[in-house]
């Protein structure tokens, strides 16, 4: 098992704090964390990065981008992100393809818990279908780089890859794509991540750790050390909130599952603690698990 943190987290301790990025970035390091999770256009914006990175010792675990695939020819931004991740040697990268329109999604959620219904949507929808066409793109193109394209269940209900029938029909219909098992976004379709777990555990290649609490469950938590036990959809440090974490890293040690695990909690109020709180509750568990 091996750790890492989305440097968003890492830019934003620093603006919290006070502290510079190379003092956090060795923080983040002390705390066991090998790498990080890179946004693609901060990484190309940023020339500093990866030579800060390298001095502290971080790798970059996964790259991500976002893609207007459903309206767009993004053939370059696809090279660029394959170009961009095997100069850093990231081995995994992260497509979010696009959206649907504000119209399309209700009909779109109307059907997410229905399998059949939602490939019949899917189907007959042409920014989906450009969607897949993109994605199919992005495999092809990573195979041929040694670079593993993955997708994941976004939190945003204009995302065809919102809800586990959504991510299945993309996965059915491209069968060298890989996910990225979110574990904190299916509750924000009210989808339980258990199920999920069941249907997409044979296509995880990445992991993203995310918990779940309400806004004043995650203040008593940073404050006071209680864990979070009311439900929310508010970022918490990983075991502060109420989904069943150390129950998933359990399952990921049976299906043989020992790359990252990438600590992700957007817009925490205390990102620095978040981090460190993180690191530990999931170094603890798998070693837990581990003398199991």
């Amino acid at each position: 098992m091996k750790l890492s943190v989305f440097y968003d987290h890492i830019t934003q301790a620093a603006k919290q704090s006070g502290k510079g990025i190379e003092e956090i970035l060795k923080e983040v390091r002390a705390t066991g964390i090998e790498a990080v999770e890179m946004h693609l256009a901060c990484l190309l914006e940023t020339e500093e990065i990866f030579g800060q990175l390298k001095a502290a010792d971080l790798k970059i675990s996964c790259i991500y981008e976002f893609f207007s695939m459903e309206s767009c020819d993004e053939t370059q931004k696809v090279k660029q992100l394959m170009e961009t991740a095997g100069t850093v040697q990231a081995e995994k990268v992260l497509v979010v393809p696009g959206f649907v329109s504000e119209e399309e999604k209700e009909d779109m959620q109307a059907c997410m818990k229905d399998y059949d219904k939602v490939s019949a949507f899917m189907e007959g929808n042409d920014k989906v279908l450009h969607m897949a066409e993109g994605l199919s793109y992005a495999v092809k193109l990573g195979a041929e780089k040694g670079i593993t394209v993955t997708v994941e269940d976004f939190d945003d209900n204009k995302s065809p890859l919102s809800g586990m029938n959504g991510i299945r029909w993309f996965l059915n219909r491209i069968p060298e794509l890989q996910y990225t098992f979110d574990m904190g976004n299916f509750v924000g379709n009210e989808e339980d991540v258990l199920v999920a777990w069941e249907l997409l555990k044979d296509r995880i290649a990445h992991v993203h750790c995310k918990d779940r609490g309400d806004e004043a469950a995650k203040i008593q938590a940073l404050e006071c050390g209680v864990p979070s036990i009311n439900r929310g959809l508010a970022s918490v440090a990983v075991g502060d909130g109420y989904l069943p974490i150390a129950e998933l890293i359990r399952r990921l040690r049976t299906i043989g599952y020992d790359d990252y695990l990438a600590i992700e909690h957007f817009d925490a109020p205390n990102q620095e603690l978040c981090i460190k709180k993180s690191a530990e509750f999931l170094q603890k568990q798998y070693a837990k698990e581990e003398t199991c």
